[in-house]
């Protein structure tokens, strides 16, 4: 069964519209890319490169959340640096049966702004907290 799926790349605030099949996988993960091997323009849970929680500066880092809600229902993120201050949010609303929300950044860009250590995102649904996913961005190790 195919679903109708919003994907957003929203670090230069793109959306791409895809379809997607039925995905069974965590709602919430981080990882590197989304990478379509196999060239069919559908978000398969397999093409999701480098699913981890650990991250080092030369690295780039996706956040993604797949949403299931009601149509029209506001979701959220809000991204905490590791001293704890709001680094930044963002919303939308549901546009299909699943929303497929992927927030990317650069961790070298991450670490010159806020620096090393613990970062953590908050996903929203309806206004109601849903997920926290955390993870540790280093400096790669030196010599």
């Amino acid at each position: 069964m195919l679903f109708a799926v919003l994907a957003l790349v929203l670090c230069g605030c793109a959306s791409i519209f895809q379809e997607t099949r039925t995905y069974h996988g965590p709602d919430f993960f981080v990882c590197n890319y989304w990478i379509d091997r196999n060239q069919d323009k559908k978000i398969e849970i397999d093409e999701w490169e480098g699913i981890k929680d650990c991250f080092l500066e030369n690295e780039h880092i996706s956040f993604v959340a797949y949403f299931r809600q009601k149509p029209g229902t506001p979701l959220s993120f809000k991204l905490f640096a590791p001293d704890g201050s709001l680094y930044r949010e963002k919303s939308l609303k549901q546009t299909a049966e699943t929303t497929i929300w992927c927030q990317e950044y650069e961790a070298r860009d991450l670490i010159n702004e806020k620096g090393t250590g613990i970062w953590k995102i908050e996903w929203y649904a309806g206004g109601q907290l849903v997920n926290i996913t955390t993870i540790k961005i280093l400096k790669y190790p030196s010599n």
